[in-house]
């Protein structure tokens, strides 16, 4: 049996906008066979285990003071260490850090998800390393900063949201890792929130994801 890591933040997790609640601030999550993880998981079949670690507002590397616990790189090497032995991990993270009170840099945000492939390529417990599976998130909408989350991303967001899939696949380059970039995929991306991806954009990456995994593990 094959072991898989899928580490991420709320477009791993599935959030479903379409439950939104203004009173609550939040929505609910898809189910299992509706979100990426899922799929995937269904279309590989019982030779293949998928683990799901994915968490709302998770970061790369910086805290979020609204959010806290939320640190990805601290949060992946646990689950490194605790699922191991893994074939592969599979990284989907960065959108949050689009956020205009971290005011990073596109090219910031990638150096963090580079901090998180080099952490992902380790051994632990003698056991081979995992091969990694890199993917760049969809761009946000570009008025992003006009929707119901857009107090916290504001207006540059979109700008470097779409600067992501060029400086992931230059990382996935240089490690060796394997490669999506949603940006290729003609996500929907929500009008209510501009930031989360529908069920169907969820299939479309399960789909990708599947026979990326199938090329890279056979």
């Amino acid at each position: 049996m094959k072991h898989i890591l899928c580490f991420g933040d709320s477009n791993t997790w599935g959030y479903d906008y379409t439950t939104y609640d203004p009173a609550l601030g939040s929505g609910q999550r898809m189910a299992f066979h509706e979100r990426w993880p899922g799929i995937v998981q269904n279309l590989l079949g019982p030779d293949y285990r998928i683990i799901e670690d994915a968490l709302n507002a998770r970061t790369n590397m910086v805290e979020d003071p609204y959010f806290p616990h939320r640190l990805g790189l601290a949060s992946l090497e646990t689950a490194l260490d605790a699922q191991a032995p893994l074939d592969l991990v599979i990284l989907q993270m960065g959108v949050n850090e689009l956020k205009h009170m971290f005011n990073l840099s596109a090219g910031m945000i990638a150096f963090g998800m580079e901090k998180l492939v080099i952490a992902a390529q380790q051994s632990y417990y003698n056991y081979p390393a995992p091969k990694v599976l890199l993917i760049a998130p969809a761009p946000v909408k570009e008025n992003i900063a006009d929707m119901i989350f857009g107090f916290s991303y504001g207006p540059l967001a979109y700008e470097k949201s779409v600067q992501l899939g060029a400086l992931y696949r230059d990382i996935a380059q240089r490690y060796g890792c394997g490669f999506l970039d949603c940006s290729e995929m003609d996500f929907e991306i929500n009008e209510l929130d501009g930031l989360h991806y529908s069920k169907a954009d969820h299939a479309k990456l399960g789909n990708a994801v599947a026979a990326k995994v199938w090329e890279m593990l056979g």
